[in-house]
């Protein structure tokens, strides 16, 4: 057994999607703010000597509102962390540099193929899978797509490893399941 650790960082791209998503949460809390606040003044209209007590929830919930918005557009700031130890491949996300979970785990002895994305010749009878991307949203040289057997089904995971990692891929995946581009 051979002692072999290795970590990558990397920060994904905002996606259109994501633009799209950011988009929606400001709508969803100007839309929010301001049926708060046609509510406050509204009851403070009807009952006069409690009239400063609504504007003041109000403000207070639409507080509420934007801090939460701020939040969750926080949350699509993204960076992946990929460690590679012995036989065992660890991503990590870490939304807004803070909150580190990891999502997925896998046995490299696991994994069915692996080759560059642009491989259409090896990867061609795995397009009908479900796939997660674990990449930064560009197509690079190190972009790579593997498919593995995760929480009981088949999925194509995609990732932009380092040298080294693809190294250690190829020594443990053998040519048989691993295709290097270039």
């Amino acid at each position: 057994m051979r002692d072999f650790f290795s970590e990558k960082l990397i920060k994904k791209n905002y996606s259109e999607a994501d633009r799209k998503k950011k988009v929606r949460i400001i709508a969803a809390a100007v839309a929010v703010s301001i049926f708060m606040w046609q509510i406050c003044a509204t009851a403070s209209n009807k009952n006069e000597g409690l009239g400063a007590a609504f504007i003041l929830l109000a403000f207070i919930l639409i507080g509420i509102v934007i801090f939460i918005a701020y939040l969750k557009i926080q949350e699509l700031s993204m960076e992946y962390e990929y460690s590679y130890t012995e036989d065992s491949f660890d991503v990590d996300v870490i939304k807004n540099r803070s909150k580190r979970k990891t999502v997925l785990s896998v046995n490299v002895a696991e994994i069915e193929i692996m080759a560059h994305v642009d491989d259409e010749e090896h990867l061609a009878i795995y397009s009908s899978l479900p796939c997660e991307d674990f990449g930064s949203g560009d197509i690079l040289g190190n972009t790579y797509v593997f498919v593995a057997a995760y929480k009981g089904k088949r999925k194509r995971f995609i990732i932009e490893p380092s040298e080294a990692m693809l190294k250690a891929f190829y020594n443990d995946l053998t040519p048989r399941r691993m295709f290097r581009k270039g």
